[in-house]
């Protein structure tokens, strides 16, 4: 029992830990021939692939983590996270899986964000 007890505190901080463990880590974007019609894709690269349960045609929630900022006091005040887009998987590797961009969220449902778009350091998850 003396045992148990802390093994359960420690796979609960772990669980907490992993919750915001993956995340985009690198964004690369085709190259531009001109076109004026010409829609570049964007591929981002996740920390997350097979050992994760991910698989080609997953979807992953896409959230930003920003901290408030308290005028009055001056001071930082708390951290805001908040669902802002969706990614698809389109390859996926052990470790890691690349996605593209499935759509985001309508602008009344997330807060004014800067800069709009996913990049590097947004956290994934799993889309249930």
């Amino acid at each position: 029992m003396k045992l148990f007890c802390p093994m359960l505190i420690l796979l609960l901080f772990q669980t907490l830990a992993l919750s915001e463990d993956f995340v985009v880590y690198n964004v690369q974007k085709a190259l531009s021939f001109g076109n004026v019609d010409e829609v570049l894709e964007k591929d981002y690269f996740i920390n997350m692939g097979h050992q994760n349960g991910l698989r080609v045609g997953s979807v992953l929630d896409v959230y930003r983590k920003i901290s408030s900022y308290d005028v009055r006091t001056e001071k930082l005040y708390l951290n805001v996270t908040y669902h802002f887009a969706r990614l698809k998987v389109i390859h996926v590797e052990n470790q890691l899986a690349i996605a593209r961009l499935e759509k985001f969220l309508p602008p009344e449902k997330t807060p004014i964000f800067s800069p709009p778009g996913v990049m590097a350091g947004d956290i994934v998850k799993k889309a249930e």
